[in-house]
């Protein structure tokens, strides 16, 4: 029951973690888990009561609308995992630094500006 007084013991589980996602994109992969959290969460509970099933129901349409957090999530980690002091992986970085680099620099601004520049250039 949502009313019992532990309900507020450590502060919110899902709020604060929203305020850490500030980016439009970076709030829908971290709002991606969580409904995917309210969903498992749903899963064990009565569905015949018609709020849960249409809880359930917006969520899961809601959940097909997001990325797939996982996904990003296994980025993250196998980034996190990789040995950075082998040599190999070393020399691999380095290949890649410039167009890591160039990603980086690469601002939707950046990306506009070409844009309209390429559309001034045709004479379609």
């Amino acid at each position: 029951n949502s009313s019992l007084p532990d309900v507020a013991d450590g502060g919110p589980i899902f709020i604060e973690k929203l305020k850490n996602w500030t980016e439009k994109n970076e709030k829908r992969i971290i709002l991606s888990q969580i409904v995917s959290m309210y969903l498992e969460m749903l899963a064990n509970t009565d569905r015949t009561k018609g709020h849960v099933r249409r809880i359930s129901e917006e969520l899961f349409t809601l959940k097909n609308s997001l990325p797939d957090g996982l996904k990003k999530l296994k980025d993250l980690m196998d980034l996190a995992k990789l040995p950075m002091s082998d040599l190999k992986i070393q020399r691999k970085a380095v290949n890649e630094l410039f167009s890591v680099l160039q990603t980086l620099v690469e601002t939707p601004t950046s990306v506009k500006k070409k844009r309209s520049q390429l559309q001034r250039r045709c004479k379609c």
